[in-house]
């Protein structure tokens, strides 16, 4: 059996991606330094919710199938080591705004490729005016991030501390005069704050939600038409999300609200009694692919990021590909490397 040769790894970003890269990497017996400061504005505020179909289109989404075995199983996988449970499953309708998509949906949900997917309309109602998918599933999001945090910090693996440039040197891949193997930015949103991958086309995207208590809608499943409806349990919910494309801020706004209210009655008539505005920053790319690659100056210094509105999705597989990438020497695919930015310029 082949001994796997242990490398030093410093991961700046304890959110979603600098977590699942940080556990593949463990299991793989690599000494893992993970950096975080605590001021996660997209991986703790998602809603969680992994869904694998496109609804305006009904297509699958980019590797979904793939993408939902691999990311369920880890998921699954990690709360037996953390001894926990976030990941459950969940029932998704969507809601038919016309008589094309009904049938758009009639045909595809006799497709192999589908037929995991959704569940076919005929077997519950021919007159339903809703599709249901049947793989989806949801994260806790936020206790996923504070339990690996808690992980991390227990291994004493995680620093809790804002990354500082002014110690680093990517020439000689030293943080506070330490030396590591591979330092990996996965910086989310907050990408710009570092000045190795200003060529990144990660663009922060902000996303505003409203939690509501409502003693009508349904408790079964996530409802879908103009807005996600997502229970949370004991008559609360989760409206949204916007989206307001290179904005960073994180205050709710009115307007948000209204929007998010409006679309809301679309799916029920009755006013939601508001609880609160959830703001979060999604880390997006303008071909809704993910980032994976290396500096083209400095090699040992990387990037995982662009996980987008589908993180909770591609974040398990696209970490162990990034594993693969830095311990294997695996290609990543050009459609998601960094190196289709290093090209155009």
């Amino acid at each position: 059996m082949k001994v796997e040769e242990k490398k030093k790894f410093l991961i700046v970003g304890g959110g979603l991606a600098g977590i699942t890269l940080s556990h593949l990497l463990l299991q793989r017996n690599q000494q893992v330094t993970l950096i975080d400061d605590g001021l996660n504005a997209s991986t703790k505020i998602a809603a969680g919710m992994v869904n694998p179909i496109v609804f305006r289109r009904t297509t699958l989404s980019w590797r979904a199938t793939e993408f939902l075995t691999y990311s369920w199983d880890f998921y699954k996988s990690l709360e037996k080591q953390l001894n926990t449970s976030f990941a459950e499953p969940l029932l998704i309708k969507r809601i038919f705004p016309s008589v094309n998509e009904k049938e758009e949906w009639q045909k595809k949900q006799l497709l192999p490729a589908y037929q995991n997917h959704l569940v076919n309309i005929e077997s519950v109602n021919k007159e339903q005016n809703f599709g249901i998918v049947r793989s989806g599933y949801f994260v806790h999001a936020e206790k996923f991030y504070i339990e690996n945090q808690r992980h991390f910090e227990k291994r004493g693996i995680l620093i809790k501390e804002t990354f500082d440039d002014n110690f680093f040197s990517a020439l000689e891949s030293t943080y506070r005069g330490i030396k590591y193997d591979h330092i990996v930015f996965c910086c989310g949103y907050r990408v710009s704050e570092t000045p190795y991958f200003e060529d990144c086309q990660v663009k922060p995207t902000k996303g505003q939600t409203l939690v509501i208590k409502h003693h009508e809608l349904p408790e079964t499943a996530s409802l879908h038409l103009k807005c996600f409806v997502f229970p949370m349990g004991n008559k609360t919910f989760r409206i949204g999300a916007t989206y307001e494309w290179e904005n960073s801020t994180l205050n709710p706004t009115q307007e948000a609200r209204n929007t998010l209210l409006d679309h809301l009655h679309h799916i029920t008539k009755t006013p939601p009694e508001i609880i609160s505005q959830p703001v979060g920053i999604r880390p997006t790319t303008m071909d809704r692919r993910p980032v994976l690659g290396s500096h083209a100056t400095y090699k040992n210094v990387h990037i995982f990021n662009g996980l987008g509105a589908k993180g909770y999705l591609l974040a398990p597989k696209m970490a162990q590909e990034m594993v693969e990438y830095l311990l294997d020497n695996t290609p990543i695919p050009k459609d998601y490397n960094l190196i289709r930015y290093q090209s155009a310029v």
